[in-house]
C-alpha cells in the first residue's frame, strides 16, 4: 500500500514563518520603488508648471500675479492654458469679487471650478487631495480639490549681504503678512529682468504639505482656484521657517515641505526643478526665495 504522507503542523508553520520574512524584506524596497516613482512625478508636475509658467511669460510679458487681491484667484488659475486646461480656464469669470462669493460659495464661475481635480497640481506622494478649509467646502457640502504646490512669495528676516530686513507688507491683523521679494505674490508682475539674482538662482513654485489636526499630510487645506482671502494668502507662502517646520499658528508662513525623504522640491525662475535638503541653512533658504537681494548662497 502507498501511504500518502502530508504536511505537518510544524513543516507548515516553517513555511509560513520563511514567506513572512520574505515579505517583510521585500515590502521596504517596494515601498522605495513607489517612493522614487512618486517623486519622479512630483519632479515632472513642478517642470510642467514651470514650463506653463514660462508661457505665460512669453505671451503677457510677466508671470501671473501669485495671488490676486481683486478677485481672489491664484496663479494656478492663471497658468491653466498653459498646461492643458484652456477649456477650464474659459469658464472663469475674472472680475472683481471674492473667489468663493456667492450663495453657495461658487464664486460665482470661480470657486465652483476647482471641483475639478488637476492632477499636475497634486504630489502622487500626499494622500490628501481634497480641500479642508471651510472656505473651500461649498454650501451644500460638495468638496474641492487642492494643490500641493505654492507660490515662492519671498523671505522674511534680515539680508545677510545687506543687513537690512527683507521687504515685507505688514499686515496688522495677522496671518504673517506679505513677503515682496519673490517671484509669485501678492500681486506681483514679475518679469525675468526683476529677477536681479538670476533665474536659475530663485525659487519660484515650491511644494506644501501640512500636517493639520492628524498625521497625515495635506496641503495647505485650500482649493487651488484660491489664491487671496482678506489676509490669507493661499496661492503662495512667506519663506519664514525651515523646510518641514510644523504648522506654527500663522497661516501665510506655513513652510515649504513634503512627505519625500530628506527636503522637498521646487521649480525655479529658469523652469529648471531642484530638490532642496531640509537640513538646508534657513539663511541661504531665504536668499534663494528672494529675487533682487544681491545675496549669492544658492539653496540646495
Amino acid at each position: 500500500m502507498n501511504v500518502r504522507r502530508g504536511f505537518t503542523l510544524i513543516e507548515l508553520l516553517v513555511v509560513i514563518a520563511i514567506i513572512a520574512i520574505l515579505i517583510g524584506l521585500l515590502l521596504p524596497a517596494v515601498q522605495k520603488v513607489r517612493e522614487a516613482a512618486a517623486r519622479a512625478k512630483c519632479q515632472n508636475n513642478l517642470k510642467q508648471i514651470g514650463i506653463g509658467l514660462h508661457a505665460y511669460h512669453d505671451a503677457n510679458g510677466r508671470f501671473p500675479a501669485g495671488a490676486t487681491v481683486a478677485n481672489g484667484l491664484s496663479w494656478r488659475v492663471y497658468v491653466l492654458p498653459y498646461v492643458e486646461q484652456d477649456s477650464l480656464y474659459k469658464l472663469f469669470d475674472l472680475g472683481a469679487g471674492a473667489w468663493n462669493g456667492g450663495t453657495n460659495r461658487e464664486g460665482p464661475n470661480k470657486m465652483v471650478h476647482a471641483l475639478n481635480r488637476i492632477s499636475v497640481f497634486n504630489c502622487p506622494s500626499v494622500p490628501v487631495i481634497q480641500a479642508s478649509n471651510g472656505s473651500s467646502t461649498l454650501v451644500d457640502g460638495r468638496k474641492t480639490f487642492t494643490s500641493d504646490y505654492h507660490g515662492v512669495a519671498g523671505p522674511k528676516g534680515t539680508n545677510p549681504v545687506t543687513g537690512a530686513a527683507y521687504a515685507v507688507d505688514a499686515n496688522p491683523t495677522g496671518n504673517g503678512g506679505f513677503a515682496l521679494q519673490g517671484i509669485l505674490g501678492k500681486d506681483t508682475k514679475t518679469r525675468f529682468a526683476s529677477t536681479i539674482d538670476g533665474t536659475s538662482n530663485t525659487l519660484m513654485v515650491g511644494e506644501v504639505s501640512v500636517k493639520w489636526n492628524s498625521n497625515i499630510l495635506e496641503s495647505d487645506g485650500a482649493d487651488w482656484v484660491r489664491g487671496m482671502s482678506g489676509n490669507g494668502m493661499a496661492g503662495c507662502r512667506n519663506v519664514q521657517n525651515a523646510i518641514n517646520t510644523p504648522y506654527t499658528g500663522v497661516y501665510n508662513d506655513i513652510s515649504f515641505g513634503s512627505p519625500h525623504n530628506g527636503g522637498a522640491q521646487f521649480a525655479m525662475g529658469d523652469g529648471s526643478v531642484r530638490f532642496v535638503q531640509a537640513t538646508v541653512d534657513l539663511v541661504v533658504l531665504k536668499a534663494t526665495a528672494s529675487m533682487d537681494g544681491g545675496e549669492i548662497q544658492i539653496a540646495n
